[in-house]
């Protein structure tokens, strides 16, 4: 292994990519601040009970050490809303809700491929209403519309019904046919109903619950599919969060599936997923988690989403909706180096809001206006070269192969 390797799972952003994804970050983070969404952010090392406490299976997928001042056992953050959580129930314990935060970086996760995620993730809490749903649902639309994407759609499902269906249908081994729910395992699903001899009329309601998918239409269908309470209920909470996001205008964006159980293991109703068709990865997920927050002692019910970074700037790419965004303006070559001089051009150009580099490098003239073009400059001025009075310069231009000499004044007054 060289000294130049970097751990499987982990990246490196070189410029060109670095400036595109502050650009994404950027275009999200007006978008929630519009919404009245604050920046917070979290620790990327806590307790290992903080994650824990929450759900088991973060424990296992959690880089994991010891605080050498405690003994006790710490976790590189390996998801967000557990420490908004905790956030809220302690910094916030004498603030009266809602709360809308958002926040952005990565999570670790010592999985096989991706161990190294770029989360932008925002989360409304205090509100039990489904008009915060439909809120997280309608900012995450106006993001995407704001980057330029078009052909998204967004899955809306719910871990209620999907609990309440099964409960009614009496499926043993539930965890193992969620499993089989989530992948779609049509043969899986069919091997465990033979398995356990479940009796027909209970594998034609299977059969119909896996063809919940669709528009408006699936809502009336689930609510005659399943009779128990819970499926009816969390039925009526997407009717009525679909009726306010047709009041929005954004009802061509959502597909109803109810066949299987997204999010997290804290998810406890309305969930989200967001796709396009040329992503074979969702862009997004998350949903609402009412009973998280009392695990650190205040009960408050929250919904939220996080965004995938990497998988985003990877279809905006795709897309030819990332130009190279940060232009570089001038650069500037003195053959003499009377570093006053040149510290002056640069200054006054920068006041202009231009941006500016100089040629510290020594090497000739033509290899420095080059590498100047070559790494993107649009300008290279010329400083003290020979017959030059001392107010004047020469200005390359990329476009042009031939200089134009002119008086150094003359660079802020076209500018």
């Amino acid at each position: 292994m060289g000294l130049t390797e970097i751990p499987k799972g982990f990246k490196t952003l070189l410029p060109e990519e670095a400036e595109k994804r502050e650009f994404i970050l950027k275009s999200i983070e007006e978008v929630l601040s519009l919404w009245g969404y604050r920046l917070i952010s979290p620790p990327t090392i806590e307790y290992l009970s903080t994650f824990k406490v929450v759900d088991d299976s973060l424990e296992e997928i959690s880089f994991k050490l010891v605080d050498r001042f405690t003994g006790k056992l710490m976790a590189v953050r390996p998801d967000f809303t557990p420490q908004i959580a905790r956030i809220v129930a302690s910094s916030f314990k004498d603030d009266e809700p809602p709360f809308r935060f958002f926040y952005k970086g990565k999570i670790f996760r010592d999985v096989e491929n991706e161990r190294e995620i770029f989360q932008f993730g925002f989360e409304l809490i205090g509100v039990s209403e489904v008009e915060a749903d439909a809120e997280i649902v309608a900012v995450v639309v106006n993001i995407l519309e704001k980057l330029g994407l078009e052909s998204f759609q967004i899955d809306i499902g719910s871990s209620e019904f999907v609990e309440g269906a099964l409960e009614e249908l009496e499926i043993p081994d539930k965890e193992k046919f969620l499993q089989l729910l989530s992948h779609k395992d049509i043969s899986g699903i069919e091997l465990f109903l033979e398995e356990r001899n479940i009796p027909d009329n209970k594998r034609k309601k299977i059969e119909a619950l896996l063809e919940l998918y669709g528009k408006e239409d699936v809502l009336y269908r689930a609510y005659e599919l399943f009779e128990n309470e819970k499926s009816q209920n969390a039925v009526k909470k997407l009717k009525e969060m679909f009726s306010i996001l047709k009041s929005y205008g954004f009802e061509k964006k959502v597909i109803f599936d109810l066949s299987e159980k997204r999010g997290m293991e804290y998810h406890t109703g309305v969930t989200f997923e967001v796709f396009h068709p040329l992503s074979g990865f969702s862009l997004g997920i998350g949903g609402r988690y009412n009973e998280l927050l009392s695990k650190f002692g205040r009960n408050l019910p929250a919904t939220g989403i996080a965004l995938n970074i990497d998988t985003l700037q990877s279809l905006l790419e795709k897309k030819g909706l990332l130009k190279s965004l940060e232009k570089q303006d001038f650069y500037i070559i003195d053959l003499k180096k009377e570093l006053h001089k040149a510290y002056e051009v640069s200054k006054l150009l920068r006041g202009k809001g231009y941006s500016v580099a100089r040629d510290i490098v020594k090497r000739d003239m033509k290899s420095s206006i080059e590498i100047a073009f070559k790494k993107g400059f649009e300008k290279v001025i010329i400083l003290n070269a020979e017959g030059l009075a001392e107010d004047e310069c020469l200005l390359f231009i990329k476009e042009n192969s031939k200089p134009a000499k002119k008086k150094i004044k003359e660079l802020f007054e076209q500018s």
